[in-house]
Order: structure tokens, then sequence, then C-alpha cells
């Protein structure tokens, strides 16, 4: 039997940031967790509580860093998880239901999937980055699968089939396609794929949807997979796991790990300060170069108050509040600002509130206003390389509010509320700077209509 070990001395350097990007979310079942949203938080199904979970990582983390084995991992792995009392079949609060059930906890056979699904797609989250910065030697990109007795016959039937870098069947089928899948792809230049004497796949035409049940319930789930001729000429059709049908390493990509810290200001905000700031590029020029008002100015219009939420009991309840009242339908919210259209994706949320001393989603109803009737916005250049959006929105409630919301790289939302009362909000006007797109006011001519 092959020994399973995080084989990363050729580059861990990505597959090591890939992993500490992201954030963690506690949740009953996998699906709770669904495809991208995996690439912004670590998380164990039925590993309800902080400990646990943070063991579980610091443990993942360094196989991934140091190249362990499996039996490494295990090793150190499973007394810790003992003492904690999680390991096991035992009788749980299903946090779905509210009622007991009996469920398996760690066990040998767990632990190995932990190990191989985080390393893995770490591993190959790294690769697709480093390739995509290749692409122009090397724009061809081959699937390969381990050809042994343990190889899904599914995953075989891919087997050095080759697509261009850009195909977008990518986005479906990099791998790894499910648990336990020991996929990769190897990148080849012109000349090595004509070697091969192989056709070039187009995936772009070959895309398809199936509908497949997740359990005994009867729970079904949509899963993008890859129409192709066998090796019979009769169609077939490849299907990643449900909720495998993704591509990390282009998730991550578009990922803005620096999106919820918060933004270089001394005024104290009134959700609670993140960890860590993002601070904005120097010298750009600000509210005062332009000529607009101070925020404290009584001549500043003032939104109507539309209220704060009750503060939710976990990250499962924030996130259910945020959802009811930023994506009330379950899906992409498109909603129209007065300078585009910004798409508030539902798996983005559970990063808003993972440090519950903020408890943002008391303010979700303040940053849906931002969003549609915002005082200005300003697009910032940060020391990181990229720009983000920062949407102002000026609030009349029971002490005059300013609300930052910033849109990060990779559409995600971040916001921050500040008592505009208070001793030290002067420093907020800080917050207003680099290129003005819109403020309230501005006539067609001056939005360039």
């Amino acid at each position: 039997m092959a020994v399973i070990g995080a084989r990363l001395d050729l580059e861990p350097a990505d597959a090591v940031r890939y992993f500490e990007s992201k954030g963690e979310q506690l949740a009953w079942d996998y699906t709770d967790v669904w495809r991208e949203a995996n690439v912004h938080a670590f998380t164990v199904a039925k590993a309800t509580t902080t400990d646990v979970l943070r063991t579980i990582r610091t443990e993942v983390a360094k196989a991934i860093g140091k190249g362990q084995t499996f039996e490494e991992f295990k090793r150190t792995l499973r007394p810790r998880l003992q003492d904690l009392g999680w390991w096991g079949t035992q009788e749980v609060l299903d946090a779905d239901t509210g009622e007991l059930t009996r469920a398996q906890l760690g066990s040998n056979r767990r632990l190995r999937t932990i190990f191989q699904t985080n390393v893995q797609t770490s591993y190959m989250a790294g690769r697709y980055k480093r390739y995509l910065a290749n692409v122009a030697d090397r724009p061809y990109w081959r699937y390969v699968a381990i050809m042994d007795s343990r190889t899904r016959p599914e995953h075989a039937a891919l087997n050095g089939k080759v697509f261009r870098w850009d195909d977008p069947i990518w986005e479906i089928i990099w791998p790894p396609n499910g648990w336990g899948c020991r996929c990769r792809v190897v990148a080849l230049t012109e000349a090595e794929f004509r070697a091969l004497g192989v056709p070039l796949d187009n995936g772009r035409d070959h895309m398809v949807e199936r509908t497949v049940v997740l359990n005994k319930a009867g729970d079904t789930a949509t899963v993008q997979g890859f129409r192709y001729k066998g090796a019979d000429g009769k169609d077939a059709v490849f299907l990643p796991d449900p909720g495998w049908d993704y591509n990390p390493g282009a998730e991550w990509s578009r990922f803005d790990p620096a999106g919820f810290k918060g933004d270089a200001v001394e005024a104290t905000p009134i959700t609670a300060r993140p960890a860590g700031v993002v601070k904005a590029v120097d010298g750009q020029p600000t509210w005062r170069d332009l000529g607009r008002p101070d925020l404290r100015s009584p001549d500043v219009p003032r939104l109507p108050d539309p209220g704060v939420l009750p503060t939710a009991e976990g990250v499962d309840a924030a996130v259910g509040m945020m959802r009811s009242v930023l994506v009330p339908d379950g899906t992409v919210n498109i909603v129209r600002t007065p300078i585009e259209d910004v798409a508030i994706r539902p798996e983005l949320l559970p990063h808003t509130v993972e440090k519950r001393a903020d408890a943002r989603e008391r303010y979700a109803n303040y940053a849906l206003a931002t969003l549609r009737d915002p005082f200005e916005v300003w697009l910032t250049a940060y020391d990181d390389g990229s720009y983000r959006k920062r949407y102002i929105g000026v609030f009349k409630a029971d002490r005059d509010l300013l609300v930052v919301l910033r849109e990060n790289r990779d559409g995600s939302l971040v916001w921050d509320l500040y008592n505009l009362m208070q001793r030290d909000a002067k420093g907020l006007n800080r917050l207003r700077e680099g290129r003005l797109l819109y403020w309230l006011g501005q006539t067609a001519e001056e939005k360039g209509e």
C-alpha cells in the first residue's frame, strides 16, 4: 500500500499560503460549507467547537508545511482529539434539528480523509497558481490520474486528456475531484504537447449539469461535469463528487485574504476592531483636496436609520440573519449602486461574522442601504498592490453614524460603523482618499454621461 504523505517539497510555499489564508467555520455536515466556500473557510464536519477545529487545523498546517506522512499526522493528532473528547461514535447535539443523535466523530478513517482532502487541495491550489503564471511557455494542461487498482474508472477515463489552460473545463475538473482523489495536472509546452500525438480536447462545448442525490434523506444537489467519448466510442459523463466541481486554485486567486482586516484609521469603530489592518498607499488625493465637506458637518445629508438587528447566537445564526437581509432568495443578490451592480455572494458571508465580537450581522441593513444610497464611493489603492472600493454612508440614528463598506478584490464585503459624535471622529475623514468615483448630488455631466 502506498504511503500517504504531504509531498510538497517542490512547491510548499503556495500550498502553505493557500491554507493559511482560510478562515474557520464550524459545521455539522460537509454540505454546510459548499464548493468554493471551502477555499474561504477551514471546516471539519461535526467539529462543532473551536478547540477541536483549531486543534485539527494546527496539525494539518504542520503536515502541509513540513511534508508529514499520514502516520505522523495521526500519531500526533489522535491523542489530542481523544483528550478533547472528540473521538469514536457518540451522542451529540445535531445543530440542525436540536436533537441528540449518534454521530461518528474522530476515527482513523476520518483523520485520513481530513489529511488527504486538505493536503491534496492545498497542493493543487498552489500548483494552479504556479501554472497560471507560466501559461506563456506551457499553455497546454494534461489531466493525469494514478492508474492503479484504487483509481475510480471515471477518473481513469480522463487520464491523458489535454485542454488549453484557459478552457473553462478547468473550473470544474481541476483536481481533486472527490474524496481521496489523487489526480493531478501537468503543464506542457507546445513541443511537448505535439510530441504526445493526442488530440486537444475542447471542454467548453461539453460541460453538463446533473442532479444527484446527496444522502438517504433524498436531498439533492446540482453537479457540473464533462461529457466525452469513451474508449468504446459511446458518450460518457464525468462528474466530480458532489461539492467538488470547482477549482480551488482559481477561487483562491480571486480570494482576498486581507479583505477582512480593518482599515488603518485611529478612530474606534462600533463594530469590534478586527485583528490586523490593511493600509492605504500614502499620497492619494483626499476629501480635502477635492473640496468635499467634513463628514461631521450638519450639511452632509443623513440617511434614515434602517434599524439595528438583534445579536445572533452563534456563527450559524449570524450567517442566517445576514442571508435573510442580504441574499433573501438564497442565491447571489445583485444590488444596484450609483456606479455599478454589486453581487452579494452567500458563500462569502460566513467570513464577515467569523469573529463573534464584531456582531456585524446586526448592521446588515446599514450595509445594504450604504450600497444603494452612498454619500460617496472611493477607489483606494492599498499597499498590497490592490485597489478596493469604499462606500461611505452617513445615517441619522440616536447618534450620527458613519458606515464604511469596503468591496474587496474578490467581491466580498466588509463594513464598519463609527459614531460621528465621538472625540476622534475627525480622523474618519482619512478613509476618504483615492479616486472619487461618485458623490451624492453628482450631475450627469460630472458622471460623464
